[in-house]
């Protein structure tokens, strides 16, 4: 998990994987959360929230958390064309723009002790849609 955080001297979201078709978190025995892409996902898990990343001025002011935020979201905006610090540089096919989305995920509760999170990942389970 940690070789998934990138000390910025600011502070930023980082370590986002995109078309994730699943995503596990487990703990030592086996026991966790499964997420599976309905088709794809974006995934990321740190040991801080949006919000730390987002107070803090300096990766020293940060306090790294016991807990893990694990983020699975639809989409992320790209990094910018010729001016990566401003966020309509961003080449058009890259850019989430402001709309209503909607997408599809499962969530598992998992013990990899019975099976593998990828061979969970195939079972078909009931839908919940709002």
């Amino acid at each position: 998990m940690d070789e998934q955080y990138v000390p910025y001297i600011m502070p930023q979201e980082n370590g986002n994987k995109c078309d994730v078709r699943w995503a596990a978190l487990t703990d030592r025995n086996g026991v966790g959360l499964l997420a599976v892409g309905m088709p794809l996902l974006n995934v990321s898990a740190l040991h801080y929230t949006s919000d730390d990343l987002t107070r803090a001025k300096h990766t020293n002011e940060l306090k790294r958390r016991d807990d893990i935020t694990f983020n699975l979201d639809y989409a992320m905006l790209g990094l910018g064309g010729d001016d990566s610090w401003t966020p309509m540089t961003v080449h058009p096919p890259y850019r989430v723009m402001p709309q209503p989305y909607r997408f599809r995920l499962r969530l598992r509760l998992i013990d990899c002790k019975e099976s593998g999170p990828e061979s969970v990942s195939k079972l078909s389970v009931p839908v919940v849609q709002n």
